[in-house]
C-alpha cells in the first residue's frame, strides 16, 4: 500500500511541476525571444528606459533618477533586466500595460506573439486623457532668452500640443508640456543659479495651457516666442504621446548645460521619430537653440511662426508716433482725464487709435508688476473707455518679424589670429563653450546681450612662451537701453582669471568684477553706457595681494552694416591708491553667420605700465 501512495505522491507533484513550468512558460519564451532578437541593446529599448552612452567604451548610463521609473531592482542600470521584468508585468498585471503604454507597443511590435498572451485592459484614465488631449498637431516652442533669469538666460524650449477639438481650435487653449526644475518658492536667484549648474534640484514635465505660458513668457518677462510646427505623422504623435504618459511624476536631475529642458524634450521626439538620435548630438551640453536647429536639420519642421512679446508690439508702436504722440500717450497711461481730449481731437483717426492704443498697452506692462489697486482698476476702465472711443481708423500695423533665432551664428567658438603686445609678437588661440559676446552679429541674438561661459584665451608670446592668457567661467553683460516709456538697468558681472600688466608683468590674477549703470540709444544701432563698477582681486606681484577696487566703465556699441564696433574705458582705484585702465577699441568683420574677422586695439595704463597691444583674429562659430 504504501509504494502505491508514494507513487500517487509523485505524480501529483509532478503534475503540480509541469503546471507551473506552463505557467511561467509563455514570459520565459517571450523573454529568450526578446534575447535572441538582442532587443534589450536595441536603440529604442534603451530610448524608452532613457539610456545613453557614458565616457567608458561601450558603457552606459540611465538619466532617470527615479526607482519607479523601473520594474526589476536592477533596471537603473542592467537594459536585460528590465526588459525581462517588463515582459513579465505585461503578462501579469492588467496595471502594467495602463502605466507603460510606450513599453507595451513597442514590446508588442516586436514579439508578435506578447498581445495574445496579456490579460484584457481597460485603461480607462490614459484613454480619458488621450481623448481630452485630442493631438492632432505638435509644436516645438522657442521662448527667446531673458537674462535676468538665470535658468531662462539661453532661452526655453517646451511642446505645445493642438487639438483637433473644436473646442480648442485655437493654440491658446493648447495643452503644453515643459520639463523644469522644481524650485522651492522664494528661491534666492544666486542659489538657483549655483544649485542648477550642479544638479542640485529634481526636474519633472508638467503640462498647463498654453495661454498661461503666454502670460509668463509674453507678458511677465517680455520674451519672444518661436513656433515650430512638426511634421509628425498619427502613429508619431501617438508615441510620443505614450511616452509622455510614463514619465508623469518621474523625476530626473536637472543641471542648466546638459539634463535640461531642451534635453528632455529630444528624448521624446527620438521616441516619436526614431533613427535621428537627436538627444545623442548632445553628449555633454545642450543649449536650446542648438537642439532647435538639430530638429530643424533631422526635417521635422514644417512651419515656423512668430509671436512677439507684449513689449516688443508696444516698443514697436512706441516707435511709430512722433515726440509729441510719445508724451500724449505717456501721459496718458498715467492718468487718462479729460484733459486729453483736445490733443487727441487735434489728430487723424488712425493716429488717435495709435496714441490710445499705446498708452492702454503700456499701462497694462506696468500694472503685471503692480498689486491690484480701486485706483488701478479706475485708470484701466478709463483706458477702455478711450479705446472704445478712438476704435475708428485702421489698427496699428504689427512689428515685422525679425530673423529667426536659429539664423543667428552656432554658439561654441574657435579662434586663430595673433598681434603685438609690449612690442612682442605673439599668436593666440581662443575656445568658447557659449555663447554670445557684445561684438557678435545681434541676429538671432537680444541685442546689447552678453552671456558667456567657459571661455579659455591661450597665447603664444614671441620667444616660445606658452601661457594662459584669459579664463572666463562666467561674463554676462546685459545693455537695457533706457528712454521715456522705460528704465531698465544695465549691468554686468565677470569672474574668471586674466593677464594685468604689473610692475613690467603680465601676470595671471583671479578676478570678480561686476558693474551697475545705464545705456541711451540716441540713434538706432548706437547705444551709450556708463556703469558704476567694482572689483575684488589677487594678485602676488602687487604689495597688496588681495585688494577691492571701485570703477567707472563707459563705452559706445555701433552697429552698421560692416559689422558691430565697440569702444570701452574702464577705470579701477584700488584701496592702496594704485590705478588701473584700460581702453579699448574692437570691430567685428562678419564674413558669413558663423565666420568673422576682429580687430582689437587696447592700451593698458597703470602707475607704471603703458602697453599698446593690437591683434587680428579669425573667428569660427561652430555647434552640434
Amino acid at each position: 500500500m504504501l509504494p502505491k501512495v508514494r507513487a500517487l505522491l509523485g505524480a501529483l507533484c509532478l503534475l503540480l511541476a509541469l503546471g507551473v513550468a506552463r505557467a511561467a512558460g509563455p514570459a520565459e519564451e517571450l523573454q529568450a525571444a526578446a534575447r535572441h532578437q538582442g532587443l534589450a541593446a536595441d536603440p529604442q529599448w534603451l530610448q524608452l528606459l532613457h539610456y545613453t552612452s557614458s565616457w567608458r567604451p561601450g558603457g552606459i548610463r540611465n538619466f532617470v533618477d527615479d526607482a519607479t521609473f523601473f520594474l526589476s531592482r536592477r533596471g537603473p542600470t542592467d537594459p536585460a533586466a528590465e526588459l525581462d521584468a517588463t515582459l513579465q508585468g505585461l503578462l501579469e498585471d492588467p496595471a502594467i500595460q495602463c502605466r507603460f503604454p510606450a513599453r507595451r507597443a513597442w514590446l508588442q511590435e516586436r514579439l508578435p506573439g506578447l498581445a495574445a498572451g496579456m490579460p484584457a485592459a481597460s485603461c480607462e484614465e490614459y484613454a480619458e486623457w488621450r481623448h481630452v488631449l485630442a493631438v492632432n498637431r505638435v509644436v516645438l516652442v522657442f521662448a527667446a532668452s531673458y537674462l535676468n533669469s538665470p535658468s531662462s538666460m539661453y532661452g526655453h524650449t517646451f511642446l505645445r500640443f493642438d487639438s483637433q477639438s473644436p473646442e480648442r481650435e485655437t493654440p491658446l487653449l493648447s495643452w503644453a508640456l515643459n520639463f523644469g526644475a522644481t524650485v522651492p518658492p522664494g528661491e534666492n536667484g544666486f542659489v538657483y543659479a549655483w544649485r542648477g549648474l550642479f544638479g542640485g534640484y529634481p526636474g519633472q514635465f508638467a503640462a498647463g495651457p498654453y495661454f498661461e505660458k503666454l502670460r509668463e513668457y509674453s507678458r511677465i518677462e517680455s520674451r519672444d516666442l518661436w513656433e515650430y510646427e512638426l511634421d509628425l505623422s498619427a502613429a508619431e504623435i501617438d508615441r510620443l504621446l505614450a511616452h509622455a504618459w510614463e514619465l508623469r511624476g518621474i523625476r530626473f536631475d536637472y543641471y542648466f548645460f546638459d539634463e535640461n529642458c531642451s534635453l528632455r524634450l529630444l528624448e521624446l521626439l527620438d521616441i516619436a521619430r526614431p533613427g535621428h538620435d537627436l538627444a545623442g548630438r548632445f553628449p555633454y551640453h545642450a543649449i536650446p537653440i542648438d537642439t532647435v536647429r538639430a530638429v530643424i536639420d533631422a526635417g521635422m519642421v514644417s512651419a515656423v511662426a512668430y509671436r512677439p512679446a507684449s513689449r516688443t508690439t508696444l516698443r514697436h508702436q512706441i516707435g511709430l508716433m512722433t515726440a509729441d504722440e510719445r508724451t500724449l500717450a505717456r501721459s496718458m497711461a498715467d492718468a487718462a482725464t479729460p484733459a486729453h481730449a483736445p490733443a487727441l481731437a487735434a489728430l487723424e483717426p488712425g493716429r488717435r487709435h495709435l496714441v490710445v492704443d499705446t498708452a492702454y498697452r503700456f499701462f497694462r506692462d506696468r500694472a503685471v508688476h503692480a498689486p491690484t489697486t480701486e485706483a488701478l482698476a479706475r485708470q484701466n476702465f478709463a483706458l477702455l473707455q478711450q479705446l472704445r472711443q478712438n476704435a475708428a481708423g485702421a489698427a496699428p500695423p504689427p512689428p515685422p518679424r525679425p530673423p529667426a533665432p536659429e539664423q543667428g551664428h552656432r554658439t561654441a567658438l574657435l579662434g586663430f589670429g595673433g598681434g603685438v603686445a609690449d612690442q612682442r609678437g605673439f599668436a593666440e588661440l581662443e575656445w568658447r563653450l557659449s555663447y554670445h559676446d557684445l561684438n557678435d552679429r545681434d541676429v538671432g541674438y537680444p541685442p546689447g546681450a552678453s552671456l558667456n561661459m567657459g571661455r579659455f584665451l591661450l597665447r603664444l608670446k614671441e620667444g616660445g612662451t606658452l601661457q594662459l592668457q584669459r579664463l572666463d567661467l562666467l561674463e554676462i553683460t546685459s545693455l537695457g537701453t533706457r528712454d521715456e516709456f522705460f528704465q531698465p538697468w544695465s549691468w554686468r558681472v565677470n569672474a574668471g582669471l586674466e593677464r594685468q600688466w604689473t610692475a613690467g608683468d603680465d601676470v595671471l590674477v583671479p578676478q570678480l568684477n561686476a558693474g551697475f549703470g545705464w545705456t541711451r540709444a540716441p540713434t538706432p544701432g548706437l547705444s551709450l553706457f556708463l556703469l558704476a563698477t567694482g572689483r575684488v582681486e589677487f594678485n602676488h606681484a602687487r604689495d597688496r595681494e588681495l585688494d577691492v577696487a571701485p570703477g567707472l566703465a563707459a563705452g559706445l556699441r555701433l552697429t552698421t552694416p560692416a559689422g558691430v564696433t565697440l569702444a570701452t574705458a574702464d577705470h579701477y582705484h584700488f584701496s592702496d591708491g594704485d590705478k588701473r585702465s584700460l581702453l579699448a577699441l574692437r570691430q567685428n568683420l562678419p564674413l558669413g553667420t558663423n565666420l568673422a574677422l576682429r580687430l582689437a586695439l587696447e592700451r593698458h595704463l597703470g602707475d607704471s605700465d603703458r602697453i599698446n597691444e593690437a591683434s587680428l583674429s579669425l573667428r569660427y562659430h561652430f555647434g552640434p
